[in-house]
């Protein structure tokens, strides 16, 4: 092999192998979510009146917080309202979402191998938005009862698809195969649902496993819609 061939090879496996490192690490940290509830049909439900429905569930302020811990293949979520704080684990383990409020014994639980809602169509964005400083691009993704749309930059909160390649509820699976990443804004849209959540802040830190831990529940039950 010729000496200018040869490193040549040297260097493209180089590369191959660093793009192969980067993309293999995956974020690990927290994210926080500005989520607002829209009025899901202006026509049926005059603005005035979402907003005092708004104001009591949410307070003043009008949205919730939710806050996202990531580390490998485990994720907790914690959503503040007026109504006081709920949270939302999965737990790789036995594949299920755990639901429950603070201070309460008993949690919900959902299959996350199994769709809850069909995915029919995926459809890549033309249009573009910066959040935090990002410039990120869109996805939607059409399924038999709605639609989810995604802002995403895939050179940031990297994720790897194959850690969730099982968690098909919420059409998880599927999106993570699509972006590689986090989603940093999220809008739902549904029968009588408009949802939107937008990334307020993010870091990556190390996330101790306790973050994790499941409470001692005294009565965990399945969704009956799931």
């Amino acid at each position: 092999m010729q000496k200018s061939s040869y490193h040549k090879t040297i260097l493209i496996l180089f590369l191959v192998a660093i793009s192969s490192a980067a993309f293999s690490q995956s974020f690990e940290g927290r994210l926080v979510f500005k989520m607002e509830v829209m009025n899901p049909n202006p026509k049926l439900i005059p603005d005035s009146s979402w907003q005092k429905i708004t104001i009591k569930q949410f307070g003043e302020r009008g949205y919730a917080i939710q806050k996202y811990f990531y580390k490998n293949d485990k994720y907790i979520s914690e959503i503040e309202t007026a109504k006081g704080k709920g949270f939302q684990a999965y737990n790789p383990k036995d594949k299920l979402l755990y639901s429950w409020q603070m201070n309460s014994d008993t949690a919900i639980t959902i299959d996350s191998r199994k769709y809850m809602d069909e995915l029919v169509e995926v459809i890549d964005g033309t249009d573009t938005e910066t959040i935090l400083g990002i410039p990120c691009k869109t996805i939607t993704f059409k399924s038999k009862l709605g639609q989810t749309k995604v802002w995403y930059n895939s050179d940031y909160l990297r994720l790897d698809p194959k850690l969730f390649k099982e968690h098909k509820y919420g059409n998880w699976a599927q999106t993570l195969d699509k972006i590689k990443c986090l989603p940093l804004k999220i809008e739902q849209k549904g029968f009588m649902t408009h949802v939107i959540q937008t990334v307020i802040e993010f870091k990556a830190e190390p996330v101790n496993d306790s973050q994790f831990a499941l409470p001692k529940f005294s009565f965990v039950m399945a969704s009956p819609i799931n």
